[in-house]
């Protein structure tokens, strides 16, 4: 319908020209012209199927245009010179045309033809104009799609890269309580049960809230501080509102394990850990800090939990984020995140 839609409307059109048009001796009727017209421009509407195949079979790419290219030229021509005989019959049998089919087709390929080739290669160009943004948005949407899944990947791994050596941890513990304090062991077993509930039981999206993240987060502090006892203490400072900043998904915990794995744990008298959270104009500044034996010896403490937070960060926000770490100026290590502040939709 789309097609014989611009087959008629083109029609129309060289028919009002060819009617208006001085030059045209003797001068054509409005149904001479529209005749005409229309006939010439339905068969090429009826024609476009042959050019769509021809297009598919010989595109024009590197290495084959010039076969393309011939094929497509010796197939214009013998078109053209097909609807012009076709054409040429019709408006003979409708006595638009005088009563000589021969005179006519041979008048119609002298008058006709140099101007009836181009529509073929008008139809060409319009259906690769198509075909290749068609192409090229299929492109688009399958980089996208393929992008989410390397992203929903992504987080999945680090959602596995962050448990084992937790969970070798904590099962240690439960162990080794066991045999001292029963009471311990049974609340440590129930704090890691809810832990892995509210971390395995749903798919993880990109973003959470500040608020959500938190309560992951403390969810798992509640089990390090039974293992810990007195030798880990926790500050949360959070400045009204901005708990409803959406964050990256696992963005904190990993930087409060590695605060506790590499910080605290190695201290025989413990330490403290500060989560803090606070809003500067349209960014979040969110930042973990301990009081443990900052870095080490060879450097940066830059592990799974660093690096992983510094790639995801990269992902999701490129140049529109900050993240840095270095030692405290009263001892310890802190981590600093400034990422732009939304409460809006999710980032996949």
């Amino acid at each position: 319908m789309l097609i014989f839609g611009a087959a008629t409307l083109v029609g129309l059109y060289f028919a009002l020209q060819a009617v208006t048009n001085p030059d045209v001796r003797p001068p054509l009727r409005w149904s001479q012209a529209l005749g005409i017209n229309l006939t010439f421009y339905y068969l090429w509407a009826l024609t476009t199927p042959l050019v769509v195949v021809m297009a598919r079979r010989f595109r024009f790419e590197s290495g084959r245009w010039l076969i393309s290219l011939a094929a497509h030229l010796a197939v214009s021509m013998l078109v053209t010179a097909v609807e012009i005989v076709i054409g040429e019959g019709i408006l003979t049998l409708l006595a638009i045309r005088a009563p000589d089919l021969v005179g006519n087709v041979r008048t119609s390929f002298i008058v006709n033809f140099q101007t009836s080739l181009p529509t073929y290669w008008l139809i060409l160009f319009v259906y690769l104009t198509f075909d290749y943004y068609a192409k090229y948005r299929d492109r688009e949407v399958r980089a996208a799609q393929l992008a989410a899944q390397l992203s929903h990947a992504q987080l999945q791994a680090l959602k596995m890269q962050l448990k084992p050596h937790f969970l070798f941890n904590t099962l240690n513990s439960i162990s080794s309580l066991m045999y001292r304090e029963v009471d311990a062991a049974d609340a440590m077993l129930a704090r890691l049960s809810e832990f892995l509930r509210l971390t395995l039981d749903r798919d993880l999206d990109q973003e959470v809230s500040l608020e959500e993240e938190l309560r992951y987060v403390l969810s798992y502090l509640e089990i390090e501080k039974i293992r810990f006892e007195d030798r880990l203490r926790i500050t949360v400072d959070v400045e009204s509102g901005s708990e409803r900043g959406l964050v990256p998904t696992l963005a904190l915990q990993p930087l409060v394990e590695n605060a506790i794995r590499h910080g605290i744990a190695p201290r025989a008298r413990g330490g403290s850990i500060a989560i803090r959270a606070r809003r500067f104009d349209e960014n979040l500044h969110l930042s973990v800090a301990d009081d443990g034996i900052g870095q080490a010896s060879d450097g940066v403490r830059e592990h799974v939990g660093l690096a992983n937070t510094r790639a995801r960060l990269q992902h999701l926000y490129g140049d529109g984020h900050r993240f840095s770490f270095s030692d405290c100026d009263g001892g310890g290590f802190v981590v600093d995140i400034v990422i732009p502040f939304r409460t809006g939709t999710l980032l996949s």
